[in-house]
């Protein structure tokens, strides 16, 4: 999922021509850490992912899913609740997955931080 989130942030920036300077004060990271979530390297934009919207102008769903998957969820919202067209899978339950994929890759790094954080007291 990284991998896909980093490719939907380097079409957004350049897409939207936004200056690098003003993206990386708008989330408050480095660089560096820009890059390596546009590479796919890091899950620092889980913790970013309100901002990282909020900047662009767009929904959650947009940032996560694939544009074709995205605009089946705006046509479903757009019905009411009813599907148009040949959809062969339930929509809320595939947002929900990729919500659950969030959320375990964001336990994952509060459980890296607090090995760190074990190692350093060790050490003090």
């Amino acid at each position: 999922m990284n991998k896909a989130v980093g490719e939907k942030l380097k079409e957004l920036r350049k897409t939207r021509g936004m200056e690098l300077h003003h993206i990386l004060e708008e989330l408050n990271i480095s660089e560096s850490t820009y890059f390596r979530m546009e590479k796919g390297e890091t899950a620092t934009w889980t913790s970013k992912i309100d901002k990282i919207c909020e900047l662009y102008k767009i929904e959650p769903e947009e940032l996560l899913l694939s544009k074709e998957k995205y605009l089946i969820i705006s046509d479903f919202e757009n019905y009411n609740g009813t599907i148009n067209g040949n959809v062969s899978y339930n929509i809320p339950d595939k947002v929900s997955e990729l919500y659950e994929g969030i959320i375990k890759q964001k336990d994952e790094i509060i459980k890296q931080k607090d090995e760190i954080i074990e190692l350093l007291k060790s050490k003090l």
